[in-house]
Parts: structure tokens; sequence; C-alpha cells
């Protein structure tokens, strides 16, 4: 219960923009995205393309393997997919890489997601 202290955590699917950036540039491309350029505060990596909308209206655990750290799991309660915006057009890391249509391109090549990742 979290007695209505909810905050946004934005989980990226590292396996779903990695078959993002191959519907866009080709598999044998130079070019890639980076998951940083969505925002996230968490990526994931084994999780199968687009899983991670599976997860929607469940309770994941997170246990931190830090040292002397107590092994108590850290709960997240996934509500909602993330619309993409303009904002991410722009790689925080690569800005010279320059801007593409990151809400178009995902309506174009994966349409059954709509603006979503």
């Amino acid at each position: 219960n979290n007695e209505g202290d909810t905050r946004t955590i934005h989980i990226i699917n590292e396996s779903t923009v990695q078959q993002f950036s191959e519907a866009i540039y080709g598999k044998d491309s130079n070019k890639h995205l980076s998951a940083t350029r969505f925002r996230p505060n968490i990526i994931i990596d084994n999780l199968e393309p687009w899983a991670e909308f599976d997860l929607i209206g469940k309770t994941i655990e997170v246990v931190p393997k830090i040292e002397n750290v107590q092994d108590t799991p850290l709960r997240f309660r996934i509500v909602s997919r993330t619309v993409r915006c303009a904002g991410v057009g722009v790689d925080p890391l690569h800005p010279e890489l320059g801007a593409i249509d990151i809400p178009n391109l995902l309506a174009k090549h994966f349409p059954q997601h709509g603006p979503y990742l």
C-alpha cells in the first residue's frame, strides 16, 4: 500500500530498443538506437522484445546486489505504457547524430504498439 505516494519510474527493455533500431536502420548498420535515448530510470535486458507490455497490471520485484545492503526486494507495480514524444528524437549522449521522429517511426514499424515504448 503506497497510501497515495506514487512516483513514476520509466522502464525500458533493451531487446525492444534493439528490435526497433534494427527496423529503422537494418541489422548490419553501424547506426543504432541507445536505450538512454528514451530517458529510462531502469533498463531491463532479459525479456523478449515488447514483453514489457505484458507486465502491465503486475508487480515485479528487484533484489539489489549491492555489498552491505540487505536483500530486501524493491517492488514496482507496472501501471501503463509510456507514450513517446518528440523529446526522445535526440540521443542525450550523442546529440551530434541529429533528431529522428521516434513516435512516427514506432507507428510505422510497429503499429500494433502505436507511439509506446
